[in-house]
């Protein structure tokens, strides 16, 4: 779905050897929390609750909802904005929000959605059809927007969003409470896309859509508080929400010991955590993989990157985690993923570079690898162990080193040749992966393109059989994978520290999204509180 700026920072989020020490230490203790019944019939009194207060890492948070990134972001920007759906936090469906119902056309070229009467921003204003529409039109002309190629399935988004068409061209029309939108193509799956908040009612005055408003923000904490206006208010029940931002581990856990914290999102310092049932881990959709950025002449050539990737020690280098992944695309029921990549042979390698070398007459002195990696412990030894493959077959692989918080959005203006990604799909399908090396893409950071990988991501949105549809994915998958594209390392998983005998409407999911406005606080007998640690 994004990004994670994270403690032990999975470059989209959590990856660090304590940590997994720590998942391997709990896998055999604990089970991660799932909700099978939601809310379990809990009987919600109003009378204890009161504010939340959430600890996460350090972090230059952006609170825009149109050129946010980091999953962490979008918790806050899920609970500050409001679109048209919202995530299911028990299934990750989309549930209706905004929108009080929708229609499909026949030909599923045309989706009408039924804005709710009433809804109005946080400063008074209404949100109709005509207020979705300008926050799309908004979003599709931001150059800052991460999301906005996500609309092209909209007739002229595309053609707006790269300056070659008009806005009043993109067929979205407003008219009262209705909004209307023709699609290029089928896409059974828009629904699902528009539970991210970067298509979320954003007024003009930056006013809330959503059930809380941002009361203040500082570099080491954000404060919410409950929006009045919220068209579903009364089933809000958290007044405020505190959101203090420290990468002091100890401070985090001495906090939740004690019952100044509810919930640490992440993962350090969890063995000063007393209650171990109060730690949550769940496997989550996404993948941590490397890319290839081609913009040079020699990586930007497909021998080239394969000749490095037969020289990748893989076994070493998905050491440590709990699910190595040889693919690029998360496991998904029904989609069968295509051969991965695990094969190393330090002589081959060396052969195809040569070989590689000399189809372009050029000399064999050894080529140079430039690997920007965020500045940490974990990186830097990942770098490393490539930096001695690469030495045996003639490629010196250099670093640069970039503060973790700047990483993300350093990349486009970065020239370097190989970057780290951590993407976690924003709904339950292949495409959520794939989508991130369409040519013309907003979230293409590679600027790698091939026709006939964009032709098979078309032609899938055409059939409406999901067998033949996921099959045309995984040739498109296998067409990136075969190109070099791509170093696939792992599957990450989530970790919070809550309560949740304590804390109701909170559910472990793939996504890590955990809806404040679902939120309540129980009336518990026992907890620990006024623990003082040693």
């Amino acid at each position: 779905m994004e990004w994670t700026n994270n403690a032990f920072f999975r470059t989209h989020k959590k990856h660090a050897g304590a940590f997994f020490a720590c998942v391997f230490f709990l896998a055999a203790n604990l089970s991660p929390s799932f909700c099978e019944d939601f809310f379990a019939g809990d009987k919600i009194d109003d009378s204890i609750q009161r504010e939340l207060v959430i600890f996460h890492s350090l972090s230059n948070l952006n609170l825009d909802p149109h050129t946010s990134a980091y999953v962490f972001e979008a918790q806050i920007l899920n609970g500050v904005y409001e679109g048209l759906f919202s995530y299911n936090p028990a299934t990750l469906e989309p549930d209706n929000a905004l929108a009080k119902d929708y229609r499909i056309s026949r030909d599923k070229f045309r989706w009408t959605f039924t804005i709710r009467e009433g809804a109005k921003s946080s400063s008074g204003k209404e949100i109709n059809a005509q207020t979705v529409k300008e926050s799309w039109l908004n979003l599709i002309a931001n150059k800052g927007a991460y999301y906005s190629s996500l609309l092209d399935v909209i007739k002229g988004a595309r053609e707006y969003r790269l300056g070659n068409g008009k806005r009043e061209d993109v067929a979205i029309y407003a008219n009262g409470q209705k909004l209307s939108v023709e699609l290029t193509k089928p896409t059974s799956h828009f629904n699902k896309l528009l539970c991210h908040h970067a298509f979320s009612a954003v007024l003009d005055d930056s006013s809330a859509s959503g059930a809380y408003m941002i009361e203040s923000v500082t570099p080491f904490k954000v404060q919410l508080k409950k929006n009045p206006n919220y068209w579903n208010a009364e089933s809000v029940h958290i007044p405020s929400i505190a959101i203090h931002l420290t990468n002091d581990g100890s401070a985090k856990a001495h906090a939740f010991n004690t019952g100044a914290a509810d919930w640490i999102d992440g993962g350090d310092e969890l063995k000063k955590i007393l209650d171990r049932k109060a730690i949550q881990l769940s496997a989550e959709f996404g993948t941590e993989y490397l890319f290839f950025k081609n913009d040079s002449p020699i990586w930007k050539e497909a021998d080239f990157r394969n000749a490095v990737l037969t020289a990748v020690p893989w076994k070493q280098l998905r050491d440590g985690n709990m699910f190595p992944a040889e693919t690029l695309v998360c496991p998904v029921a029904g989609y069968k993923s295509p051969e991965g990549l695990d094969y190393t042979d330090a002589e081959e390698a060396k052969l195809m570079l040569e070989a590689a070398k000399q189809k372009r007459a050029m000399a064999s002195e050894k080529i140079e690898l430039l690997f920007a990696i965020p500045d940490t412990e974990y990186l830097s030894n990942r770098a490393e162990l490539l930096r001695g493959a690469l030495e045996e077959i003639g490629v010196e692989l250099k670093t640069m080193k970039i503060p973790q918080q700047l990483y993300l959005t350093s990349i486009a203006s970065t020239k370097a040749d190989l970057f780290l990604y951590t993407w976690v799909g924003d709904y339950s399908d292949p495409l959520a992966f794939l989508e991130l090396f369409r040519g013309n893409s907003s979230m293409n950071d590679s600027h790698w393109k091939d026709e006939n990988f964009d032709k098979l991501l078309d032609e899938a949105a055409w059939t409406n059989e999901s067998k033949e549809r996921n099959a045309l994915l995984a040739k498109a998958e296998d067409i990136l994978l075969s190109s070099g594209e791509v170093i696939p390392i792992s599957h990450p998983v989530t970790c919070a520290v809550i309560d949740l005998n304590l804390v109701g409407g909170w559910v472990s999911n793939a996504m890590d999204i955990h809806p404040f406005k679902n939120l309540y606080f129980k009336k518990v007998e026992n907890s620990f509180k006024n623990v003082v640690m040693k």
